[in-house]
């Protein structure tokens, strides 16, 4: 990709995960398919930025990036080019020039060291297992509790072509892959997330055929605060309800119940409502609590006749306190 990726997403090289995270969303809400539809140059435009956060939001991508610059893709698939501090170059020479530096192919040196151990079997090379990449994905408590799906746009690892996965081509290091046994395409598929996620769950995909595992973090809410499958919210209520007693309705994240509190409910108190909180990402059909705390509201701008009364109250205690 032309451009330098900390450009593409306008963020300095030492922004930390946080920065690059808050950047890609940013400019993949401006840029995104969706919202320009026809906009000249906005798809590859997406495209740069997506490409930049994959590589700047994974730490081992970034440090090779930041070390090999263009080339990183290279080095990713060869191997770092410096080993205990010396640069080691590698050349195919033909078979005269073979034989002018070691002597005869036939016997010596080289037969005995690769000639197989007898009674062994020997095997032809296996073909090489992609490893599963990682992708970050911010859900909101609602579809954390639902349960959600993603586009992925990912950079796979599919097999490479030159060697079928193998990595040697005619008992030598394929040069198409350079012996990895598989080359990087991107990857597009739509995924599935289940209900019950929380923060750090980590959900394994397959969006077409390649591996990705998906470390969940869930939005904070501004109703609920959540703690394992258990949730939490407050309510507020009237002092008089309170005292008196009285049915209040209770949101939840699919829709709202009715709690009846009974006479001269405390503030503070809580009431917990079973099945009511979060799905349990082992059971799904089954949920964790909902925790209500009661918030005693005081009545402001009293009238007249509003005092009078809590003044009333006030000696009838201060009376029925004397007489004990």
């Amino acid at each position: 990709m032309a451009g330098d990726y900390y450009k593409v997403l306008g963020i300095d090289r030492n922004a930390g995960e946080k920065e690059v995270r808050a950047a890609f969303r940013k400019l993949a809400r401006q840029y995104h398919p969706d919202v320009n539809h026809g906009e000249p140059g906005a798809d590859e435009r997406f495209k740069e930025i997506n490409e930049a956060h994959e590589v700047l939001s994974n730490p081992e991508s970034r440090r090779l990036y930041d070390r090999y610059g263009e080339r990183w893709r290279d080095v990713q698939r060869g191997g770092e080019p410096f080993q205990g501090g010396r640069q080691w170059r590698t050349q195919t020479i033909d078979p005269e020039a073979f034989e002018e530096f070691f002597g005869s192919r036939s016997g010596g040196f080289f037969e005995s060291f690769f000639r197989p151990t007898h009674g062994a079997r020997q095997r032809g090379p296996s073909a090489q297992r992609p490893s599963a990449l990682e992708q970050h994905v911010e859900l909101t408590l609602e579809e954390a509790f639902h349960g959600a799906t993603r586009n992925l746009q990912v950079t796979g690892q599919s097999p490479c072509a030159a060697c079928h996965g193998l990595g040697v081509v005619d008992s030598n290091v394929c040069q198409a892959c350079l012996g990895q046994g598989y080359s990087f395409q991107p990857v597009r598929g739509e995924v599935s997330i289940p209900a019950g996620v929380d923060n750090g769950s980590r959900v394994r995909v397959s969006p077409g055929g390649q591996q990705v595992v998906l470390v969940v973090s869930v939005q904070p809410h501004a109703t609920f605060e959540r703690k394992g499958d258990d949730l939490s919210t407050e309510v507020s209520v009237p002092l008089y309800d309170a005292i008196l007693g009285t049915e209040v309705v209770v949101p939840t994240l699919t829709g709202q119940v009715a709690l009846k509190l009974p006479p001269e409910t405390q503030n503070g108190r809580v009431f917990r409502l079973g099945r009511q909180g979060m799905p349990k990402l082992s059971a799904p059909a089954e949920r964790g609590n909902l925790f209500v705390t009661i918030r005693t509201e005081l009545p402001v701008d009293l009238t007249d006749e509003e005092r009078a009364l809590f003044e009333r109250l006030q000696q009838l205690r201060n009376s029925s306190g004397e007489t004990r």
